[in-house]
This record gives C-alpha cells, sequence and structure tokens, in this order.
C-alpha cells in the first residue's frame, strides 16, 4: 500500500484500526511546532509553511500492531517543517524480509527501512543499509547519551552502525504475567520480583488443573533461538556464557552440553504433566490466547505484552507482571532483540533520510509508540521511565533496571545467517517438545545441522 501523508487521510485510517487516539490528539501530534512569541518574520514572510522541495522520501513501514503508527507521526512532521515530500509505504510484516532484499535488487526499495535482528546484519553485509557512523559523527542522534549502550551495540555489526532503534525486546519472555484472581481463588501466592525458576514451577503445578483445562505456566518461541535464549539464560553460572546456544563470536553451537539437556528435560517435564501447553492446546496458535481467555495461571512474553494482555483481558480477571525468574544459581536471563529503522544505501536523499532517521530515534519517539501506536519504547532511558508511558504499563519502569544494567545480544552466527540456523533448530526442537522425540535423540541432530549453517561464509 502506498499513500501520501495528509492530516485527513491519517486520522481516518488510525481511527479504523482502533488505536484509540482522538482527532485532537493527532491534529496536536502531527501539527508544526508553533513559531515562538519573540521571532519576528523575515522580509520574505518567514513563520508560513515552507517551501515544497523536489525531494521525496518512500518510508517503509508494518501497518500491524501499532507499527506504523510513530513513524507516520513523525514523518508528517517532518514534512511540515522541512518541505520535503514523505510518502508512507505500507509492507507486511512477514513480507518485510523478503521485499527488502527483492526490492534493493529491482531499485524499488524505499528511502527509509525497516528491520529486525533476524535479517538485520546479513543484509547489511549484503550493502542495504547504509553506514551512518560518518553522519552520526557530523551530527549526533539526539539525546545520544540517554540511550542505553547495549542496544546501541546489539544493533551494530564489527563495530559499524547502519540502524537506530525501533521496538526494543529485553526478552521475548522476560515478563511473566499472571492471573490474580485464579491465584487468590486457589489460595496461591503472587509471584515477586527475584522469585526463582524453581518457585515458579512450584506455583505454576500448583495452580495447573488438567480435568479444567486450567495450565500453570506457558511460553511464547521456546522453538526460536532468541526466545529460548531468553530462558536458558537463567540457568548455570552468573558469570559464565553456558547457558547461550552459541560461542561468543557466533562459530560454534554449544546446544548439546548436560545443561541445555538440563533446561531441556526441565520444560519437557512440564509439558508432559500438563503444567505447560502443547501446540494442540493453542487458542488460534498463540499460547498468551490462552492466559487472556483465562485457562492460564502464568504466562512468558515480552514486556509490551503485558499492556496488550490488561486491554483484551478488559477487567474480565486482575492479573499484573513480573520479570522472568532468576535461575537455580541466581542468573538473570535477558536476550536483545528488536526492530530498526536504517536507510536504503542506494538513497538520492541520504542526508534527509538521515533527519527524519533522527527523528525516529528520539526519545519522544519511543514515548509515542506507547502512547500512541501501543507497542513498548525504542532505545531510550527517558521513554522506559516516562511517567505516562509507566501509566500504560508498569513494567517499562520495572524493566529498566535490566536495560541499564546491559541486556545480553542477540544470538547471532557470525555468518549472521540467523534465518537459515533457526529454521534448522526449530524443524527439530519441535519434535522434543511436542513429546515426538526425546532431547538424547534430537540434540546431536540440532546441533550437526544447525553447525552446518554456521560453518559457512559470510555472503
Amino acid at each position: 500500500m502506498t499513500r501520501k501523508i495528509t492530516r485527513r487521510s491519517f486520522i481516518k485510517g488510525l481511527s479504523v484500526a482502533g488505536l484509540g487516539v482522538t482527532s485532537a490528539q493527532l491534529l496536536a501530534a502531527c501539527a508544526p511546532a508553533a513559531p515562538a512569541p519573540s521571532a519576528a518574520p523575515d522580509a520574505a514572510g518567514s513563520g508560513a509553511a515552507p517551501a515544497a522541495t523536489d525531494v521525496v522520501l518512500r518510508i517503509q513501514v508494518a501497518p500491524e500492531a501499532g507499527q506504523s503508527v510513530m513513524p507516520t507521526i513523525m514523518a508528517q512532521r517532518y514534512q511540515d517543517e522541512s518541505g520535503v515530500e514523505v510518502i508512507i509505504e505500507e509492507t507486511i510484516y512477514g513480507e518485510i524480509e523478503t521485499k527488502t532484499q527483492t526490492g534493493f535488487i529491482s531499485n524499488t526499495l524505499q528511502d527509509l527501512t525497516y528491520g529486525h535482528h533476524r535479517w538485520l546484519f546479513i543484509n547489511y553485509l549484503k550493502g542495504i543499509y547504509l553506514d551512518i557512523d560518518d553522519l552520526m559523527a557530523a551530527d549526533p542522534l539526539p539525546d545520544f547519551e540517554d540511550m542505553y549502550p547495549s542496544i546501541m551495540a546489539g544493533n551494530s555489526l564489527d563495530g559499524k552502525n547502519f540502524s537506530v532503534p525501533g521496538v526494543v525486546h529485553p526478552g521475548g519472555n522476560i515478563a511473566i504475567s499472571y492471573n490474580i484472581t485464579m491465584l487468590d481463588e486457589k489460595g496461591l501466592p503472587h509471584p515477586e520480583i527475584g522469585w526463582t525458576m524453581q518457585e515458579w514451577e512450584e506455583l505454576a503445578r500448583a495452580a495447573a488443573d488438567t480435568e479444567n483445562g486450567i495450565f500453570g505456566m506457558g511460553m511464547d518461541g521456546m522453538n526460536s533461538f532468541h526466545y529460548y535464549s531468553n530462558t536458558a539464560r537463567s540457568f548455570g553460572d552468573p558469570g559464565s556464557r553456558d547457558s547461550w546456544v552459541m560461542n561468543e563470536d557466533g562459530t560454534e553451537f554449544i546446544f548439546n552440553t548436560p545443561l541445555h539437556e538440563e533446561i531441556g528435560n526441565w520444560y519437557v517435564n512440564i509439558l508432559n504433566d500438563r503444567v505447560a501447553p502443547r501446540k494442540p492446546d493453542y487458542i488460534e496458535n498463540a499460547p498468551g490466547n490462552i492466559f487472556v481467555a483465562g485457562f492460564m495461571a502464568t504466562h512468558a512474553s515480552t514486556v509490551g505484552n503485558v499492556a496488550n494482555f490488561l486491554n483484551r483481558i478488559d477487567g474480565a480477571f486482575e492479573m499484573d507482571a513480573v520479570p522472568l525468574p532468576i535461575g537455580p544459581e541466581g542468573r538473570q536471563g535477558t536476550c536483545y532483540s528488536g526492530n530498526q529503522h536504517m536507510i536504503n544505501s542506494k538513497t538520492a536523499n541520504p542526508e534527509q533520510a538521515y533527519e527524519l532517521l533522527k527523528m525516529y530515534s528520539s526519545g519522544e519517539a519511543g514515548i509515542l509508540m506507547v502512547l500512541e501506536g501501543k507497542l513498548q519504547p525504542n532505545g531510550h532511558k527517558s521513554a522506559w521511565t516516562d511517567a505516562a508511558v509507566n501509566e500504560v504499563n508498569k513494567m517499562y519502569g520495572i524493566t529498566d533496571q535490566l536495560l541499564s544494567a546491559g541486556i545480553e545480544p542477540f544470538p547471532m552466527p557470525r555468518n549472521t545467517r540467523f534465518t537459515e540456523a533457526n529454521n534448522a533448530f526449530l524443524n527439530d526442537i519441535d519434535l522434543v517438545w511436542e513429546g515426538q522425540s526425546t532431547w538424547a535423540e534430537q540434540a546431536p541432530i540440532i546441533v550437526e545441522k544447525v553447525q552446518a549453517v554456521l560453518d559457512l561464509d559470510r555472503p
């Protein structure tokens, strides 16, 4: 979908999408800043809207789940302030990885693009994204010192910067939402910050009721590297990286070890005992829907999903959330993943693209992502700790402590072939989780297949 930005079409689109934003709020957000009262117009009559330029910027956005809201608001503001024409072009999120690569080859790719760690680094090596280090040196990103260092480091490759943080996830399973009403009815304690994996399991087993279809816990994405890693990294010694799925430089897959076998069998036992659901139990292919429907006591997901659950539950039961538990030896599992904004290396207008990229990277943008887009913040501490943001979801302020301490990086192969390696992992680990094979049988096969991908050259 391609469209130019107009206030009327933008507001109408958000209304149809049901994002809960009023016309007055949007007009205020999209309106150009008023000139300072003391500023006098010059001979040419400054103070009026800037003259249109010949520059046109095309922006790639994903329309789902509010991902296009902040980019559209900021693009409207930039167009009003600069006279640069900005065109928002929607691309289905699941198609962005492929369409970014094909669009670059065919010279039809947008000036600003959207991405995820899964394909971020491999696209940079293919020359798709513009290196922005020189631009940052000449004209730094706004409030750069307010950004979490581990986030900027987690978006760079070999010391090169080519993106700014969009949606930031300190972990795919970093937030445990829990059904207060269910726990109180069963006379069970509430989870607390600093609780342990053992306490989570004990609570989940006590809450589960197989005969009535009640599960004690659920987790998102345990068949993906970054979701599994978030949970696995709560195990092992706090000073070690034994619970990582790859070594530090991403050249060796270290999955078939006693520690990972312990983690895997721990989860399999929970699944076998019907404390956690398997795929046939999911509602519309998502374990989180079981929690929202009131048939699960606790559920692990992204911190942003806490607000999503609150909205969907809409008072049907009382809920709250705490961070993912620490492991047996006191380790707190984190795993960075997220979305980013990049400049197409072939853009004809890099300076103007960078000006808009700076706006997307700002702390204000991070706040808008929560208050208007109903997402979660970008890489700015000020956004995660903002009072209005934490009125939406107090877990943002709680999770700030993990971000400030520094979260562990995305599990990226050295050759950046994440999608290939993850697909090899996913296809076989599901056999274990679904009870079709054992860890002992499948782990050597998984290692062989994933290591074969890791041994390939960089593109």
